[in-house]
């Protein structure tokens, strides 16, 4: 299931680039099944029909797709697709190739689990150590994405910077470390929600004023507890919509 171009950009760099183009083809290739498990990779010859690829491109692909744990390299084996728990999950690349190949329900809650256990603490530790500059940014992504049409682009970048805030004023490097997860499945699974009426949107909107109110006012359980229930729901209209989707394609792809 594809995220818009214009919400979720590549992170690898210029996605017109021959190198990007090359990089992309083979990871979706191994990250949708297409290559299974210890077969061999296409080679540059393979790939060369509809991308014309030089020796020298390719191996750099082959590189930094080594790099990310989706291929390996072995003497006399030659370069063969790596199993899902060799993958760097948290790569930012890697999230959102599986989000475009197509994510499972168990991948899904993978994700928000981990967002489960990142961002209520981080609520919290914000609104304890947030600067009134911080306070006033975050108040000014939800009033942004009070005011816009729920889930169009506007409202997406804001509900992200809302999130991407929140991490920074929380102080804590390491957590900071965490924000590409947060930010790749946070882009992803606003972007399922395109169509949602102003009515369904309300307690999501509702949650994100509750947050912002509890680190204005420093209380910092009530952002951690807030939090929590709102990554929670989330997680479950997610899924819901992300259940209703495939069962749509399933169907028209019967038909």
């Amino acid at each position: 299931m594809n995220v818009p171009n214009d919400v979720l950009r590549p992170p690898l760099g210029n996605p017109d680039s021959l190198f990007s183009q090359v990089a992309e083809h083979i990871a979706l290739l191994i990250v949708s099944g297409s290559v299974a498990v210890g077969d061999l990779i296409p080679n540059e010859t393979t790939i060369s029909g509809p991308l014309s690829v030089s020796r020298s491109v390719y191996r750099e692909a082959v590189k930094f797709l080594s790099a990310k744990g989706l291929v390996e390299s072995r003497p006399k084996s030659g370069t063969r697709a790596a199993p899902a728990t060799a993958w760097n999950l948290l790569d930012p690349d890697v999230l959102r190739w599986t989000f475009q190949a197509g994510a499972s329900d168990q991948f899904i809650r993978d994700l928000y689990e981990l967002r489960i256990m990142i961002e209520p603490g981080a609520a919290r530790m914000a609104a304890e150590r947030r600067t009134p500059a911080q306070a006033a940014a975050i108040r000014d992504a939800y009033e942004t994405m009070a005011s816009t049409e729920p889930y169009s682009t506007e409202n997406i970048r804001a509900d992200v910077l809302f999130h991407d805030l929140l991490l920074d004023a929380c102080g804590n490097g390491a957590f900071r470390c965490l924000r590409s997860v947060v930010m790749t499945t946070l882009m992803w699974s606003l972007a399922l929600q395109k169509g949602t009426p102003r009515q369904d949107y309300a307690p999501a909107l509702g949650d994100h004023a509750r947050v912002c109110q509890a680190i204005e006012t420093q209380d910092g359980a009530r952002a951690e507890a807030v939090m929590r229930l709102l990554v929670h729901d989330a997680l479950d209209d997610t899924l819901r919509r992300f259940r209703r989707r495939a069962d749509a394609a399933k169907r028209a792809a019967a038909e």
